[in-house]
C-alpha cells in the first residue's frame, strides 16, 4: 500500500519521473517471470514506449536523456532478473540438499542398525561411531544362515556420500538375501560381487568385507576377506590367520577369495571391524607425533586383550571409547565394530 501511495505521489508531483517509474514496473514483472532476458526485452519495450510519451509531451527528450532511459530500464530488468535467478537456484540447491540429507539419514540408518542381532550360542555386541564430516559407506550385517548358522559381516565403501551410501546399502541388502542359502563366506562374498557388478559394472567406487560364519551345530567358525580388514582374536587381538584377503568387491568379476576355518570353543570370540578404527587419525599436538599417526594394529591389539574375558558389549565400547579419545573426538571416517563370543 505506501508502495503504491508513493507511486501516486511521485506521479502528481514530478510527472517525468512518475512517468519513468510506471514504465519500470512491467519490465520489473517480467524479470520475475522470464528470467534476464525477460527483463532486458521489457525494458526495452518499456524505454520505447516511455520515448513515444516523452514525444507527446510538449518537451520531448533529447537524444542523450531518451538513451539513459533505455539503459536504466534494461538495467534494472538485468538485475533483477539475476537476483530473481540467483535465488531460485540456491532455493532448488538448498531442497535438493535437504532431499539428499535425508535420504543419507535413512540409508544410514539401514546399514548400521542400533544394536546387532542375537543369535544362538552367540553373545554379540555393536557399534557405529559417524565421521566428523561428511557420510561414508560402512556397514555391517548379522543374519542366520543354513542350519541355524550365523553370518556376520562388516563392510565399508571407499568414498564419502550418497553414491557411497547407496552402494553400500545395495552391498548389505544382497549378502542378507543370500546368507540364508550358504554358510561359506567366500561363496557370499561372490554372490555379493557379482550381483552388484551386475547393477552397476565394474567401478573405482569399490567396497571392502569381511565374512565369518560360526556354525554351533559343528562348533565351527569360517571366515573370508575381501579387500577388508582380518578380524581380531577377541582375547588377544591378534588377527585371525590361514587366509590371504580377495579384491574388493566391484572390481572385477572374480574376487580371488580364499577360506580358512577353525573349531570355534565356548568362550572364544572375534572382532570384526572398519579402517575408521584402524586409520582413526591423532589429533596433533597432543600424543601423536604427526597429524598422519594412525590407531594402528598395535593399539587395537593392546585394547583388546588388554580386557581379556570381558563381554563384547564393554570391548565394543572401550575401543570405540579409545579411537575417539585418541582422534580428539574428530573421526575421520565411519567407525563400525562388532564383537562375539561363543556360549559356553
Amino acid at each position: 500500500m505506501s508502495l503504491a501511495v508513493l507511486a501516486v505521489t511521485v506521479v502528481l508531483h514530478e510527472p517525468g519521473l512518475g512517468l519513468t517509474c510506471l514504465y519500470s514496473v512491467p519490465t520489473l514483472f517480467g524479470a520475475y517471470w522470464f528470467g534476464w532476458a525477460g527483463g532486458v526485452a521489457t525494458g526495452v519495450a518499456g524505454a520505447g514506449l516511455f520515448l513515444i510519451g516523452s514525444e507527446i509531451e510538449t518537451r520531448p527528450l533529447e537524444g542523450a536523456a531518451a538513451l539513459v532511459r533505455l539503459v536504466t530500464f534494461c538495467l534494472v530488468g538485468f538485475v533483477v532478473a539475476r537476483l530473481l535467478d540467483q535465488r531460485t537456484k540456491l532455493t532448488a540447491t538448498v531442497r535438493e540438499t535437504e532431499v539428499e540429507l535425508s535420504q543419507l539419514r535413512g540409508m544410514q540408518d539401514a546399514l548400521t542398525p542400533p544394536a546387532a542381532s542375537q543369535r544362538p550360542s552367540l553373545s554379540l555386541a555393536s557399534s557405529f561411531e559417524p565421521a566428523q564430516d561428511g557420510v561414508a559407506g560402512d556397514f555391517f550385517i548379522v543374519a542366520e544362515g543354513p542350519a541355524d548358522a550365523t553370518i556376520v559381516v562388516v563392510g565399508d565403501v571407499v568414498g564419502k556420500g550418497l553414491e557411497a551410501a547407496r552402494r553400500a546399502s545395495f552391498v548389505r541388502t544382497a549378502l542378507a538375501t543370500f546368507a540364508p542359502f550358504t554358510d561359506n563366506p567366500c561363496r557370499l562374498l561372490e554372490m555379493a560381487n557379482t550381483s552388484l557388478i551386475e547393477r552397476a559394472g565394474v567401478s573405482e567406487v569399490f567396497v571392502t568385507a569381511a565374512c565369518v560364519a560360526y556354525r554351533p551345530s559343528d562348533r565351527c567358525l569360517a571366515w573370508a576377506s575381501a579387500g577388508h580388514p582380518l578380524p581380531v582374536r577377541l582375547d588377544d587381538g591378534t588377527p585371525l590367520n590361514g587366509v590371504r584377503p580377495g579384491l574388493p568387491l566391484g572390481i572385477d568379476l572374480d574376487v580371488h577369495c580364499a577360506i580358512a576355518e577353525e573349531r570355534f570353543a565356548a568362550g572364544a570370540g572375534v572382532v570384526l571391524f572398519t579402517d575408521g578404527l584402524s586409520e582413526a587419525r591423532a589429533k596433533a599436538g597432543e600424543r601423536a607425533q604427526s597429524a598422519a599417526e594412525l590407531f594402528g594394529d598395535d593399539r587395537i591389539r593392546a585394547a583388546v586383550e588388554g580386557l581379556r574375558g570381558a563381554e563384547p558389549s564393554r570391548v565394543v565400547e572401550e575401543l570405540t571409547r579409545e579411537a575417539r579419545r585418541f582422534s580428539g573426538g574428530a573421526l575421520s571416517d565411519d567407525l563400525c565394530i562388532v564383537a562375539l563370543r561363543a556360549a559356553a
